[in-house]
């Protein structure tokens, strides 16, 4: 028998896959801005959650969170298919590189920012409440997650400001020292990042 939280996980579902498609269009958006069409060629640069699902990492995670809504205690966790950026065809690859990896944050952090609006200015009967608060945490733990300077995340474009293109590519393009340092600095750094994502999300929700 479902009950109001179950229901409530089976509906962030499609909150948690839109939140990845804003992510992965601001990136597609902002590297078409900077001159680089790559993204928007492919039919990245849409909010249609098909166009960003990646084959384990999306699968992944609506798989968890079915599980998670029927009971079983799973942790969920995932990702989207991230947007190809060809930098050579910016100007300025470091710099706007840069801006275009950081633009998924941001676009997560004006998401949250506009539902805690939301909630201000209107009386949200309890379980739409309680799903908008659910959507500000975690779009703002998404873009925390994301601003970890580990690579290939979008704050490692941070680090590649004051590193070779060499080394920076050396340790994007490795797979088992991506793995490693993510689970790494996520055990280290899981704590601050709850903390600061509730605390955020209180503020701009003023739900206390």
């Amino acid at each position: 028998m479902f009950n109001q939280d179950h229901l409530i996980l089976l509906l962030l579902i499609p909150i948690i896959l839109m939140s990845l498609s804003v992510h992965e269009f601001a990136h597609a958006f902002v590297a078409n801005l900077f001159g680089d069409p790559t993204a928007k060629l492919e039919g990245r640069q849409t909010i249609n959650p098909l166009a960003h699902w990646d084959s384990v990492g999306t699968t992944l995670l609506v798989g968890l969170i079915l599980l998670q809504s029927f009971g079983i205690p799973v942790p969920a966790f995932g990702w989207g298919k991230p947007v190809p950026v060809n930098e050579s065809n910016f100007d300025n690859p470091k710099l706007y590189g840069l801006q275009t990896a950081l633009a998924g944050p941001l676009s997560n952090f004006l998401l949250a920012a506009i539902l805690g609006l939301v909630i201000r200015l209107t009386h949200l009967p309890p379980l739409a409440l309680g799903l908008a608060i659910t959507t500000i945490y975690l779009n703002l733990f998404l873009m925390f997650f994301n601003l970890i300077p580990v690579p290939p995340l979008d704050g490692s474009r941070i680090l590649r400001l004051f590193m070779s293109d060499q080394l920076y590519y050396s340790l994007a393009s490795n797979p088992i020292l991506f793995i490693a340092l993510v689970f790494v600095a996520f055990y280290f750094l899981i704590d601050y990042l709850i903390i600061a994502s509730q605390f955020l999300t209180t503020f701009l929700s003023g739900i206390h």
